[in-house]
């Protein structure tokens, strides 16, 4: 009787422990106003905000850094807010990858870690009086695209995925969780260095059901963008994801 109640007590301990970690990535996030090139923090959030939407961002495996800041600026100057959470916030980070390879799959279990960020960052947003009631987009690159493209949430308004093919040899890690209904814009280039085993080549058109409002968008050679791993630096590229946000999106005029 003494052990289970000790083990009901680690339990809970553990539990506590997870979902503070997972906090951390929330108050340490990075936010840009609409309009704005300097990030601040959730807890700085003005009470009113004027704006379609939330993109709430995933970084890559290396974290927050210029691939963030650029994406957010971009997206900010088109009047979005934008909300990055911060997965280097925790204060157990195995690493996950080795960008200067590149190698990815050092952490598997961190696909799981990632979810749970940005299920408590929607949470987060549902919360606040100035982003409540607002539609939601989920974007991300890399590790974060393929958080976007697996991650269990129907509540969101679209998602647009960066940098993955939706091909992997973990199961967890394959395919889209999006449902049929939900538009989903992916990005990759063909020949993305990050993915030469044979097990990661193609792209996440492969998982879209026909008449879905989806897209894959492949660059093939001798496109410049084949061989990159991020993509939307390319002002082309910004446009194809604004357009896509702009098109799947309510009208600012019909957002409460």
């Amino acid at each position: 009787m003494i052990r289970a109640a000790l083990l009901m007590l680690m339990l809970a301990a553990g539990a506590a422990t997870a979902q503070s970690e997972v906090d951390r990535t929330w108050q340490q996030a990075q936010v840009w106003l609409p309009g704005t090139v300097t990030a601040i923090t959730p807890a700085e959030l003005p009470a009113d905000i004027q704006t379609r939407a939330v993109v709430l961002y995933a970084h890559g495996c290396d974290g927050l850094g210029r691939i963030t800041t650029v994406s957010a600026r971009f997206l900010a100057a088109a009047g979005y807010l934008v909300v990055a959470p911060d997965s280097f916030a925790r204060a157990e980070k195995p690493v996950s990858c080795d960008p200067a390879i590149p190698r990815g799959g050092l952490h598997r279990a961190v696909l799981g870690w990632r979810q749970a960020e940005l299920h408590h960052a929607i949470t987060r947003l549902r919360a606040l009086p100035a982003t409540r009631d607002l539609p939601i987009a989920l974007m991300g690159h890399s590790e974060g695209g393929i958080t976007v493209a697996t991650i269990e949430a129907p509540e969101v308004a679209l998602r647009v995925i960066e940098g993955w093919t939706c091909h992997a040899g973990w199961p967890e890690y394959r395919g889209l969780n999006a449902p049929a209904d939900q538009p989903v814009l992916a990005l990759v280039g063909r020949l993305d260095p990050w993915f030469r085993a044979p097990v990661l080549r193609g792209d996440c058109g492969a998982f879209m059901p026909a008449d879905a409002p989806m897209r894959s968008v492949v660059y093939p050679p001798p496109n410049h963008l084949a061989r990159k791993h991020w993509l939307s630096f390319d002002t082309a590229v910004q446009a194809t994801v604004l357009e896509f946000l702009s098109a799947h999106l309510p009208a600012k005029k019909d957002v409460p």
